[in-house]
Parts: structure tokens; sequence; C-alpha cells
């Protein structure tokens, strides 16, 4: 009878040893949970903060540091609200003090100011933490319990829960690649529930692509950052960043591989809607029929367009990190044009400033430029782009035009004849080398002047401002003496034609003169005619009867 208690009294203390060998293999278990999952919080590719129920930080990853800039150690045990910008700091701890009540809130923007004071905008679960009786401790965070096991199984669970409510997909596989982890954020953006996710190969439901990374990772080679494009159920196609990291059991033997993810979709669809459109703008800029060129903050070309090619003969990589000024503009133009360039360079753009470039023959091509300021996605300047227009032949023409004119203006102010004009308020605005001669004044005393009122006997001004009328309404005249009074106060005689002044659109802008001077033949003729009519009244007064017949014999 003896014997037989003692047999089972082993057999009872081998049960027990059992037993607690048992609990110790969960509890050992339940560490490794924690430790994977305090390892998942920490590596996680999405911020994950918590606090405790004084609003205080007790939680504080990676990724969190890295976004606000400040180290878990600058953070811990400091207000939350803080780190907060104060327009949200009401609403925010609105949310935080319905978290500690256990009333959760999901998707909740709100904006964290950095160390280096700039802004981050966040989307963010706020959960309520509890402790194994339930008691509400905190939000996101694991806290210490009286006894280790309950603590750990504790902080597994709520770990799990943060898993499974996370606001980024993640998802694990076992060492055969099979699916073992798939919370609901994958679900979402997947189409496939956890129940029809689970044991399936991860490949099934992600591209192949996927298959390089698992098989590193199970091999304790962990990646960061990786983009994957996959279709989901709705073959709708979907871009995450994942963060592979391998999984170990309380021995440190490779288990499988958790991947946590950013849904990056909409970021990747704007990032290959705005290459589309710089292509777009490049293609443009090359085909355009305008030259188009760019230098950076130096002066170096770094824009340099077909037509440009087309025009100086320079090919685009002859041209690219080449000084533009020194290289491509005429020397003349040197420190006119690097003075716009400047002014660009400081933000002070300008329009149609004609420069004119030296091609690769050593012809001269001249082009309007609009010189308008570079600036990166900070609004900081980063170079000049000149948009031109070719007007080489237009130029050609004007000084062409110029040349004519210059030699009609030394012809009418070298001519031998006086010719002088007025606007259409009869004010002087030609006065030309031989009318300052005939008449005394000076170019400079004559124009602006009043051309009848000052120059014109007063006895002729009003047949004068007829004419004169007339010619401002096209109506034109020749041969038209008129008499001027000269600067030492004597008469001169011009037998004038005048004649309507228009301009390149044919509107009437004033009437110019071209004269002769009759002078001495109008004093010849004046003594001529006295002397005829002495002769009459001699001949009408004689005292001898005088008679005279014609051809005719009458």
């Amino acid at each position: 009878m003896k014997r037989s208690n003692t047999d089972a009294d082993k057999s009872e203390q081998k049960q027990k040893q059992n037993k607690f060998e048992r609990i110790d293999q969960v509890s050992a278990q339940q560490v490794n949970m924690a430790h994977e999952l305090r390892k998942l919080v920490d590596s996680a590719n999405a911020p994950i903060f918590g606090i405790d129920k004084d609003g205080k930080v007790n939680e504080w990853n990676f990724k969190t540091a890295e976004i606000t800039g400040y180290s878990r150690e600058e953070a811990f045990h400091k207000p939350l609200l803080e780190f907060i910008a104060p327009k949200f700091k009401e609403s925010v701890q609105e949310i935080l003090d319905k978290a500690l009540k256990g009333i959760e809130t999901a998707n909740y923007e709100l904006e964290f100011d950095t160390k280096t004071n700039g802004t981050r905008f966040l989307l963010v679960n706020a959960s309520t933490r509890r402790d194994i009786d339930n008691h509400i401790v905190g939000a996101q965070d694991v806290t210490e319990s009286t006894t280790k096991d309950r603590a750990v199984a504790s902080a597994a669970r709520e770990l799990r829960t943060l898993v499974k409510t996370a606001n980024a997909p993640i998802f694990g596989v076992d060492v055969n690649g099979n699916i073992n982890e798939w919370n609901d954020k994958t679900a979402e953006i997947t189409g496939y529930t956890r129940d029809e996710a689970l044991l399936m190969p991860l490949t099934t439901l992600l591209e192949p692509t996927v298959t390089d990374i698992v098989d590193k990772a199970l091999n304790g080679v962990e990646s960061s950052n990786l983009n994957i494009e996959f279709e989901n159920r709705d073959n709708e196609t979907r871009h995450i960043l994942v963060n592979a990291t391998t999984r170990r059991d309380e021995n440190a033997n490779i288990i499988g591989v958790l991947g946590v993810a950013q849904d990056v979709t909409e970021d990747t669809k704007h990032d290959r809607e705005v290459a589309a459109m710089a292509n777009e703008l490049r293609q443009l800029v090359d085909t355009a029929n305008a030259p188009i060129f760019g230098i950076d903050i130096e002066g170096k070309v770094n824009e340099w367009n077909n037509k440009t090619v087309e025009i100086t003969g320079f090919s685009k990589d002859e041209a690219m990190g080449k000084d533009l000024v020194s290289t491509f503009i005429a020397a003349k133009l040197g420190n006119s044009v690097q003075r716009v360039l400047d002014d660009a360079l400081q933000g002070i753009e300008t329009s149609n400033y004609e420069l004119e470039f030296r091609t690769k023959s050593n012809e001269s091509r001249y082009l309007l430029v609009n010189a308008t300021t570079r600036r990166n996605a900070d609004q900081s300047i980063v170079g000049v782009v000149g948009v031109a227009q070719d007007v080489t032949d237009t130029a050609k023409h004007d000084r062409q035009v110029a040349s004519i004119a210059n030699e009609l203006r030394q012809l009418v102010n070298t001519a031998n004849a006086p010719i002088f004009g007025i606007d259409v308020e009869g004010t002087v605005n030609e006065w030309n080398n031989k009318t300052v001669i005939i008449t005394g004044y000076s170019r400079e005393e004559a124009i602006g002047k009043p051309l009848v009122n000052t120059f014109i006997v007063k006895e002729l001004r009003e047949s004068i401002q007829v004419v004169m009328g007339n010619a401002l309404k096209g109506i034109e005249t020749s041969n038209y003496e008129l008499e001027f009074r000269t600067k030492s106060n004597q008469i001169r005689y011009l037998l004038v034609n005048a004649s309507t002044r228009r301009d390149a659109d044919r509107n009437i802008i004033g009437v110019v003169g071209v004269a002769q001077d009759v002078t001495e033949t109008a004093k010849h003729d004046r003594e001529v005619a006295a002397m005829a009519n002495e002769l009459r009244q001699l001949v009408d007064t004689a005292n001898a009867p005088i008679f005279g017949i014609d051809l005719n014999g009458l």
C-alpha cells in the first residue's frame, strides 16, 4: 500500500512537472511573441506612438522619431501635446480623452511640429490600451504588470490588436512562404479577407517579385522600403512600400517573415502623372518651333532644344555645360546680356530683349528673348530659361530700313534745297541745313516752334495756314510762293511743294515742304515789273503821240 502511494506520488509529481514545463513553454512563446511584436513596433514602416493616462509619451517608434526629428529619449515622458500643432491641440486632446475612456477613433488627421520647425500630417488610429485586468492604462503602449506571464500575455494581445487594426498593411508568411499574418488594412487594399488569405502562398496574392524579398528575409537578410506593385481582387493596381523583417522563435530560429507596408498607390500614381507631364513638357520643349535654352546659376547651359540647335548649328552635346555668354553671344553684347541673366537669377525677369547669337559657322542670328527665372519645388532660384523668337530676317530688314532712313536723313540734311516740316499741330519737326542757311535760324532754334506764326511774314500767314491745313487733310499744293522772315529780319522768297507726311499705317502725321529759294528771281521779277509799270506810265503820259501795232498790223 505504501508502495502504491509512492507510485501515485511520483505520478502526481511528474504531472506537475509536465504542467510547469508546458506553462514555461507557453510563457516562453508569449515572451517571444512579445519580443517579436516589440521589434515589429520599433521597426514598423508606419509611425507608432503612445501615451499613459496622464497624456505623457511612453511609446515612440523609430518611424515616429524619423518623421518628427525627436529621438525616443527626447520624447519619452513629455506631454504628447507638446509635439502637436497649436491649432490641433484642442481636438487631439479630445481624441485622447475619448480613447482613455475606451472610445477609440480611426483615421484622424493631426499635424505634428517637427524638431526642424517643419510640419508633418499623420492619419492616426487612436486605440485604448488596457492592462491584464482590462483597466485602461493609456493608448498604444506596453505596461508592466505584477505578474510577468500575465504582463507578457497582455502585451501580446495588445500588440496583436495593434497589428490587426493598424493603419498600415501588415502581413506575414511561414518558412514555406504561406500566409500566416494578414491584418485588416492588408485585407482592405488587396480585397482578400484574412480567412481567404491565411495558408495561401503569398505569391498567389502579390506579384511574384515578392518571392526574392521573402527568400532573403528567410535567410536573415531583411529589406526596407521596397516598392511592390500588384493587382488586387478588383484588378486594380496597387503599390506598397514594404519592410520585410525576419521572424524568429524563442531560440532565435527563423520561423517566417513579417512585412510592414505603406500604401503608396496614390503617391505612385501622382509621381507617374508628374513624370508623364514632365516627359510631355520635355518633348514640347525639345520639339517647339521656338528656340528655348537655359542656364544654371553659374551661367552654364543646361537647356538647348532642337530649334536652338538648328539656329546656332551647335548640337545639344556641344552646348551643354558651356558658358552661354562667352561661348555663344556676340562679344559686343556680352556685358548687357550678362546683366539680363544676372537680373533673372535675382528674380527680375526681362521680356523682348534682343540678343545676337554667334553660330557655329560664325554667322549672326538675332533672337528676341524672354528671360524667365527658373525655380525648384521649394521656390529656390536654380537658373534662367530663355524662350526666344528668331528675328534674324526681321532684324536684317529693320537694319536695311534703318540704313535707308539714315541715308535719307543725310540726304535731307545736306540737300541743296531748303526742306522743312511740321507735325499735326503745325510745330516744326524738320529743318535741314539749307533752311538754316537761308533763314539764319539753327535747327535747335526752329524745332518745336509754330512754323507760320514764327517764320512767315504776317501778310501771308492766313494763306499759308490754309495751304498747310489742306496738306494735313491730304490735299497737297505745288509751287506755292511764300515769304520767310529771316533772323536778320530780311525777306526770303521760297517756291514750295507742300506734301502730306504719313506713318506706316497711312495715318497723316504732318507736312513736309521741299522748296526752292527764288529770292533773287523774285527780286528780278519785281524790278522788271516795276520798270514795266514805269514805262507804261511814261508812255501813257508822254507829250507826244505814241502808238503801236501787232504782227498783223493791227
